[in-house]
């Protein structure tokens, strides 16, 4: 894949389930400039307070520090279209999401120019049927959701000093 990767050039878009420097879409590609859009229809629909709205703002900086990157409003599929065209770009990478608008984001997408879905690591290994509520689920869950996974971040580890 080595050549055809580097004659593809490639965005990532980015969305509300994907906010997070560790995104398995731009940890694949480091280089590559990504984007995130504030849905004006989602917007219009829920009316989120603005505490979440500069959360998600917050997050959206966080991922994309470091690199070119942009963050939007409007509506998503002709924003990230418009985007890629501005870059020259020849692919979209995105991480999967189970939101409802992200299939028919992802077809509409595709119709226009290749897009990579990269798998999110799953919280939990689940087993078994479906919980019908959320504590019977998390009864089974937590003790893998909040096993240490690696040292954290730098500002949380405590470097053998006076803590």
């Amino acid at each position: 894949m080595g050549l055809a990767r580097t004659l593809m050039r490639t965005i990532v878009w980015l969305h509300g389930d994907s906010l997070s420097p560790a995104d398995p879409a731009l940890v694949a590609n480091p280089g590559a400039p990504a984007i995130f859009v504030f849905d004006e229809g989602f917007l219009a629909r829920v009316g989120l307070s603005f505490k979440r709205l500069f959360f998600l703002y917050e997050c959206a900086l966080e991922a994309i520090e470091g690199r070119d990157g942009e963050i939007h409003r409007g509506d998503v599929v002709a924003e990230v279209w418009a985007f890629a065209v501005a870059r020259g770009a020849t692919a979209v990478h995105v991480t999967a999401s189970v939101a409802p608008g992200f299939r028919s984001r992802l077809d509409a997408l595709r119709a226009r120019m290749p897009v990579v879905v990269h798998e999110p690591q799953p919280l939990v290994a689940w087993r078994g049927a479906a919980p019908r509520r959320f504590s019977a689920f998390w009864r089974t869950a937590e003790p893998e959701a909040l096993r240490p996974t690696g040292a954290g971040p730098a500002e949380l580890r405590d470097e053998g000093g006076d803590g």
